[in-house]
Formats: structure tokens, sequence, C-alpha cells
């Protein structure tokens, strides 16, 4: 066969824009969901590390008979330990006095009970007693939700319920306002 004219071969330049554009576009989208995911997995992240820190506590309260503490703030918490009554029932508040174990800055906004009401000192502490039981207290009486913001990102788990007894991580439902366990 003979050259002729009409055999080229390759792109035109048209079809190399059309095909750089649908890869943009691709790349495009699979950076909105990578930075979704990201998210998701931090705020998950996050969660379980509260989550264990608070056993962490409840366990330090039990081994070393002394009354152990997490006092919330709305971007950071506080692992405190109490020597004696006086510092966490009697004084002013458990949020001022005791011993600073740890101090952890979140990444991730946190509320109370809801993802409205922010943590404040009157509202802010969980205690231990030598048995791992939480004091009751006007707060914690009958336990306490910690939610992680935002939730409009959707993560699998974004929430603890801190009762007497028990911690338990779950996923925040907007519609019942309430912490539901997996």
């Amino acid at each position: 066969m003979g050259v002729s004219g009409s055999d080229n071969y390759g792109f035109s330049l048209i079809e190399l824009l059309i095909t750089i554009a649908i890869m943009g576009i691709v790349m495009g989208i699979s950076t909105i969901s990578f930075n979704s995911w990201q998210t998701k997995n931090k705020i998950e992240s996050q969660v379980r590390e509260m989550y264990a820190d608070l056993a962490d506590a409840r366990s330090r309260a039990i081994t070393q008979k002394r009354v152990h503490g997490i006092v919330f703030q709305p971007s950071s918490y506080v692992m405190k330990t109490y020597t004696s009554e006086v510092e966490y029932k009697y004084a002013s508040d458990p949020v001022t006095n005791g011993v600073e174990v740890m101090r952890k800055s979140l990444k991730y906004g946190i509320t109370k009970t809801d993802t409205t009401t922010a943590f404040t000192d009157a509202n802010s502490s969980v205690l231990f007693d030598t048995t791992g039981f939480i004091l009751p207290t006007a707060v914690t009486s009958f336990g306490l939700t910690v939610v992680v913001n935002p939730i409009t990102v959707s993560p699998s788990i974004n929430c603890l319920v801190i009762s007497v007894a028990r911690g338990n991580m779950g996923k925040w439902n907007e519609t019942a306002a309430k912490c539901e366990f997996k």
C-alpha cells in the first residue's frame, strides 16, 4: 500500500482538550470526596480518642483509689485527679481544683447533649469515684452526651454517651435529637 495523506494517526487538538477536561472533572470530584472522607475519619478518630481517655480516667480512679475526672471545654478537655473530697465536692467546683494529669486540644469542637449547648464551667465535668462510677452531680446524675461537630459531614460515629457505669460511642440522630449506638 501506498502512503496517502488521509491516513493520519494520532489525536486531534479537540480530542486532546476533551480528554484533559474529563480528567480535570474526575480529579475535582475525587478531591472533594477525599476531603469529605478525611474529615469524617478525623471526627471518628477524635471520638475514639475521647472514649479511650474516658476509659483511662475510669480505670485510674479504680486502680489508684482516687477520684479522677475529665473537664470538657468547647475545644479541649483536661483529665484531673483529686486528692480529697473537698477538692471536687465542697469547694467552688471541680473545674478549678484538682491536679491536671493531661490536657488535649480538639480539632473539632464539642457540644453538650445536642449540637448547640456549649460546655461551660458549670456543666463540664465528669468525675469517677474509686469504684469507677460517675459521682452524681447536677450535671451527670443520669449521664452526659458529648457531640463532636460538625455533624453535617455524617461520620459513622460522632457522639459519646457517658452514663453512670459505662460509656458508649454512637452517631448523632438530628431528627430524634439523641446519640444512637451502633
